[in-house]
């Protein structure tokens, strides 16, 4: 039988970085191409194809790249040959590249984003082992219609739900909410269950003056301030608990709201979502009253993601809070 024809999409990071002596430090150099060569037993997976996106560490990932890349693997998808699509990526902004794409792509084609905790140079890498993995991901045919996928250290977790939790371990994703939905290993590919809270929305741009502010006790609308000064297109904030704020930031959320400014209501927490509760000026539930879009079980990362693609199709609340909820798993 004819072996899968899968994609390797080179982006940079971990994976792809070497030591520099001139900056005494590691930073992306290796290709797609040297990282799909380091691997003998991809050949034995499927017939892999390489395409260089970009070769940056994603802590230098900018918005206009990461959208870019949307393009790029739409074109490489285009091919009827292609079942399926590998990305690696740098682990420090993974998480928001592969959930723009899973946004944004549509298509039911597997995609896989990988990466590494260990710099290509160094004899214990990991990044190896991960890109072989997720290839069989994405030469499975079960992983087809599931959304975008992110794969380190075995697991596989939902682009939605995926988050790092550790800048050391190699397993250093987790799911904010839900768990793996699959894992992978020597024996083969298993999945455990499906994503949910998918969507797509077919966008030619994104808004990419949406900023995330996050509450800390005692802290000030300074920043409330600075974005309705500089017209932002739009403001998720971070609220403790069910996603309470003190006074100064409800201030700020009302006066943003009032200079026309869609403003997102989630929490800082590692998991969970906003609820009502309290009735004080502050409150989640105040929020709510004053214009505030929740954002269910999106972490804040998403939450801004979601709001920079929907901007790009509606300013209207109730459409945009109609979105979140999908998104967010409210029903």
């Amino acid at each position: 039988m004819a072996k899968p024809k899968i994609a390797v999409v080179g982006t940079g990071g971990t994976i792809a970085s070497r030591y520099d002596a001139k900056l005494g430090g590691h930073v992306s150099a290796a290709s797609a191409s040297d990282l799909v060569a380091a691997v003998p037993a991809l050949a034995d997976v499927a017939d892999v194809t390489v395409v260089e996106h970009s070769n940056i560490n994603s802590a230098l990932m900018d918005t206009a790249t990461a959208f870019a890349l949307r393009d790029t693997l739409r074109k490489v998808l285009a091919d009827p040959a292609v079942q399926g699509a590998v990305v690696t990526h740098g682990t420090a902004t993974l998480e928001e590249t592969a959930y723009l794409m899973d946004l944004t792509l549509g298509g039911d084609k597997p995609v896989v984003f990988t990466g590494a905790q260990r710099n290509a140079d160094e004899s214990d890498a990991d990044g190896p082992r991960n890109l072989l993995y997720a290839a069989m991901i994405a030469a499975t045919p079960a992983a087809a219609g599931r959304g975008v996928l992110v794969s380190l250290g075995s697991e596989i977790h939902a682009a939605r739900d995926v988050t790092k939790i550790n800048p050391e371990v190699v397993t250093c994703f987790g799911a904010r909410d839900l768990g793996p939905v699959g894992a992978v290993s020597k024996g083969g590919v298993a999945f455990f269950a499906r994503p949910e809270g998918r969507l797509h929305l077919e966008v030619d741009h994104i808004k990419n003056n949406v900023h995330l502010i996050r509450m800390a006790q005692g802290a000030s609308d300074l920043f409330f301030r600075a974005c309705i000064a500089g017209k932002v297109d739009g403001i998720v904030v971070e609220g403790t608990g069910g996603g309470n704020v003190n006074r100064p930031f409800y201030d700020g959320v009302c006066a943003a709201i009032d200079a026309g400014i869609p403003v997102v209501a989630g929490v800082r927490l590692p998991s969970g979502a906003p609820h009502f509760g309290k009735g004080y000026a502050g409150s989640f539930q105040s929020l709510l009253a004053k214009g505030a879009i929740a954002s269910g079980f999106l972490g804040g990362l998403k939450a801004r993601l979601l709001l920079m693609v929907a901007l790009a199709k509606t300013r209207n609340r109730d459409e945009l809070q109609k979105l979140f909820n999908t998104a967010g798993g409210l029903v």
